[in-house]
């Protein structure tokens, strides 16, 4: 009996180091030691702060740290900090998910400074300028849209972060849906419609009214290899095409401007 409760103080002393210092990572030795008493109160149901799978869930703990004035990303004053993503899943679709995560955070300048498979994982290393170090929690709430998942943070010294992400699972944010619908009406697109599809041999494309549209229509894989293009610089109404076989994306565009869907589009698969 003693011998388990030994255990079992062993393992929770264990799990709260393991919490403290993913912590720490979020928020620098500086303020840990700083708030380290005020830390300890927050986060005493560390338990809470776990997954299932023993990962730490790091929308709860960077939002209990928001909650409590204790994730101070900014910078005394811009800075080019080293960012590296280390992900399993397909290397396509996992870094165009990345880079239009990255896009909706307000993270747009940045370099690449080395893509690379390492042991069934990929290695994107970036040079990114920024007034303030990457929000974890909206980060965390970008992935979870996108079916993806923050596993680790590293940070080592001021400017320098490792994540580890999950794509396993992962699905292009906002498509439209030809999986359980077989039509679609869409309004004047912000940018190129993204349609996911299933269970079709062929798409029927409408323009409606007003448009002046020019197609420009990709056809993609599940990993986001491209399948087949269809490009046509005269005007069309209104279009028949075949789905390649393996198809999971359509991307549909104009050749030239989107203002020319502006009055919207209308969809029916076969």
């Amino acid at each position: 009996m003693i011998r388990k409760l030994i255990l079992i103080l062993a393992c929770s002393v264990a799990l709260y180091a393991n919490l403290n210092v993913k912590i720490e990572n979020l928020i620098g030795s500086q303020s840990y030691a700083t708030h380290k008493n005020l830390i300890n109160f927050v986060f005493s149901n560390k338990q809470t702060y776990y997954l299932p799978n023993g990962n730490i869930n790091y929308t709860l703990v960077s939002q209990k740290l928001q909650d409590n004035n204790l994730l101070k990303l900014k910078f005394p004053t811009t800075q080019y900090i080293d960012i590296t993503f280390k992900f399993s899943g397909e290397t396509k679709k996992s870094l165009s998910i990345l880079k239009d995560v990255l896009k909706s955070l307000g993270h747009y300048y940045y370099f690449t400074q080395e893509a690379t498979s390492l042991n069934n994982d990929f290695v994107w290393r970036i040079k990114l300028k920024t007034e303030a170090a990457i929000n974890p929690l909206k980060l965390s709430k970008a992935l979870t849209l996108r079916n993806s998942r923050i596993k680790d943070i590293i940070r080592e010294g001021a400017y320098n972060y490792t994540y580890f992400l999950d794509f396993e699972n992962s699905e292009i944010y906002r498509t439209k849906d030809l999986v359980t619908s077989n039509e679609l009406s869409l309004k004047k697109p912000s940018k190129p419609y993204m349609l996911k599809i299933a269970n079709a041999n062929a798409i029927n494309i409408t323009s409606r009214p007003g448009n002046k549209w020019h197609p420009n229509i990709v056809f993609y894989d599940n990993e986001l290899n491209i399948l087949e293009v269809y490009k046509e610089n005269g005007l069309q109404k209104s279009l028949r095409l075949d789905v390649p076989i393996d198809t999971k994306y359509i991307k549909i565009d104009d050749l030239y401007s989107l203002i020319n869907l502006r009055r919207g589009i209308s969809i029916t698969k076969e």
